[in-house]
């Protein structure tokens, strides 16, 4: 039996109420594979002189390999690699085979299988540029001879192996690291290709046998790091992804570290074990700032084993943001969901498990899709949603919202460094409740004369209900015995009225990037930034009972999209006070303007450009 639904992560082109996933099939005797699996097919083509096995995986990731699927049988897979144009191994190659790994138990549960190769991604087998019909796959190693051998002639191509199998998850992948192009799938008719890197599923198990391909000793690759953060006057280390390319096994690297143009002394680390073609995570020494900035850094790695590395791209480039401090991280899920949703209750009962275990440690957003509790605030954020149920957390992870999940990555979420913080107060600006007036303060732990972060804000109302069919939940769950544990939804009918929900958006401002001006492009280390909006409510037709709303302020970074913090609280009573709060010290006023750049020595009715007297800009609505 396979346990569903540990880690699932694809988000599909196409929306359905009963919307599949790829999610990874574990036994329930061995829950991780730990040792290689047993081949009862060995491999049979042994390279020729001027040949070579090539792949983005090694045979040393076999130690740790899985199968995948969507948890349903029957269905045909499409699966394979991208080798891209002008590339620096396979570019002047000719392939001449393909070795295919097989699951342990799975090789019987396959059928009509073929082997593909394609300029482009196919929708279906007859569509790739060439394919070749195979007997049959067994458990371990099927080595294929390509009737026709490929030239790759510098082109970029697509090319893997096509199944159907009666099995729930008959796809193998293997090793510890994902990899870009390393593991595509698709599923003809019912799944568009999907990209696996980044998702935790490692490389498809899955090689090329390349003669005349350009394979040197030392040749290794970094990749890009991104934003790291550090406390200023510590050493920072980048964990940075190498590919070894070059036939040498890398036991240490030599390298570079240049900063904001500036090049570092060579460094080395030593006691490496990335065989060939193996990727393998490296820790470099990016050395300490003194000061609270952001530092523009570029990993070159330049020898191997003490030889020259010969590799046309050697470095690597990313970021360093150096701190005063750091602070606390408030996680945000966005669960995607619908009332017509047949699966939406296992999101249901994730948001329950965080919510009853994390309390307001985590900011819960039930975005509803398609049913009377949709709002149109939301649908910049909605139109990158392909299945439901789903969820994004911080938009930088996407996952399946099931409780096992968020258990599991939960925890790791809360040690995350980030470069600051928000807060977020809010009043009733009348008391008719026609309008909130909202006040986020955001603050950085570092300078920065060129940021590129805003504030959005979330209105959540708890509790609500309604009659009549688009309210009543679809509940897959019901009678389904792999979720006996929600006993709520497995005894349940296949629809369930009178439910409450939770967590619901019901409105929201400036939800993808952040409200205009909300987070100035310059500001220093632990400095307030004071951000004021009114909302107008009244047109808000999803609002139920206005004591059961909260606000929500997310600090996004604008750059990625990604949120880096939040903040939750209650609407407080009216203040009487409408319109512009007064700010005091640093931060006091200094001018104001319109929206068509006219100048003022006091805020005028509508919204006002306020320019402080520290240089940050504000938006403020005046009535």
């Amino acid at each position: 039996m396979k346990k569903q639904l540990l880690l699932v992560v694809a988000l599909m082109a196409a929306v359905c109420a009963q919307a599949q996933v790829w999610q990874k099939g574990v036994r329930e005797t061995a829950p991780v594979l730990q040792t290689p699996q047993v081949q009862t097919h060995r491999a049979t083509i042994t390279p020729a002189e001027g040949q070579v096995w090539w792949g983005y995986m090694t045979e040393a990731d076999l130690a740790n390999s899985n199968s995948i699927g969507t948890g349903t049988p029957n269905m045909t897979f499409m699966t394979g690699i991208y080798v891209p144009a002008n590339h620096e191994q396979l570019g002047s190659a000719t392939i001449k085979a393909v070795r295919i790994y097989v699951y342990e138990g799975i090789g019987a549960t396959m059928s009509d299988a073929s082997v593909w190769i394609s300029k482009t991604k196919p929708a279906t087998l007859a569509a790739a540029d060439y394919s070749q019909s195979v007997k049959s796959l067994e458990d371990g190693v099927n080595d294929i001879m390509l009737n026709t051998p490929y030239a790759v002639n510098n082109e970029g191509f697509y090319i893997g192996y096509c199944v159907t199998s009666s099995n729930a998850y008959p796809i193998m992948c293997c090793g510890k690291q994902d990899a870009p192009n390393a593991f595509l799938i698709s599923s003809p008719g019912n799944m568009e290709w999907e990209d696996l890197n980044g998702y935790g599923f490692g490389k498809l198990a899955f090689m090329v046998l390349a003669e005349g391909a350009n394979i040197v000793d030392y040749c290794a690759t970094p990749a890009d790091f991104g934003t790291i953060y550090s406390k200023a006057g510590e050493d920072c280390v980048a964990s940075v992804k190498v590919t070894n390319t070059g036939l040498q096994t890398i036991s240490s690297l030599s390298y570079t570290v240049t900063t904001n143009g500036v090049a570092g002394e060579e460094k080395t680390a030593n006691g490496l074990n990335i065989p060939f073609n193996g990727i393998s995570s490296v820790n470099f020494n990016l050395g300490s700032e003194s000061q609270a900035a952001k530092y523009a850094k570029t990993i070159t790695i330049t020898k191997i084993n003490g030889q020259p590395n010969t590799a046309n791209i050697n470095s690597a480039s990313g970021y360093v943001i150096c701190m005063t401090q750091s602070t606390t991280v408030v996680p945000v899920i966005e669960e995607f969901t619908g009332t017509w949703c047949g699966w939406c209750p296992v999101g249901f009962e994730g948001l329950k498990w965080v919510h009853e275990n994390y309390g307001d440690k985590v900011v819960l957003i039930a975005v509803h899709y398609n049913d009377p509790m949709q709002i149109s605030d939301y649908s910049p954020i909605l139109s990158g949603v392909g299945s439901f149920p789903s969820s994004f957390i911080n938009r930088s992870l996407d996952l399946y919202p099931h409780p096992q999940n968020f258990q599991y990555v939960l925890p790791t979420l809360f040690e995350v460094v980030v470069p600051g913080k928000v807060d977020v107060t809010a009043n009733w600006t009348d008391d008719q409740q026609k309008a909130i007036s909202m006040n986020a303060t955001s603050t950085f732990y570092y300078n920065d004369d060129n940021a590129n972060y805003g504030v959005a804000f979330v209105l959540v109302e708890d509790g609500l209900t309604g009659t009549g069919s688009s309210w009543s939940q679809a509940n897959y769950l019901s009678g389904n015995a792999d979720y006996k544990g929600f006993d709520f939804w497995y005894n349940g009918a296949s629809r369930v009225s009178g439910i409450e929900f939770d967590h619901v958006p019901v409105a929201a401002w400036g939800i993808q990037n952040g409200m205009d001006l909300s987070v100035p492009t310059q500001f220093t280390a632990n400095e307030a930034l004071s951000y004021s909006y009114d909302a107008d409510i009244t047109s808000k037709s999803v609002i139920q009972d206005k004591s059961k709303l909260s606000v929500v302020a997310l600090l996004i970074d604008k750059s990625d999209g990604s949120i880096i913090n939040a903040a939750k609280t209650t609407i407080g009573a009216s203040t009487g006070i409408k319109g512009v709060q007064t700010v005091t010290g640093s931060t006091a006023a200094a001018t104001y303007y319109t929206l068509d750049g006219k100048q003022y020595s006091a805020p005028q009715k509508g919204l006002n450009i306020v320019k402080m007297a520290d240089g940050s800009v504000r938006k403020v609505m005046v009535k």
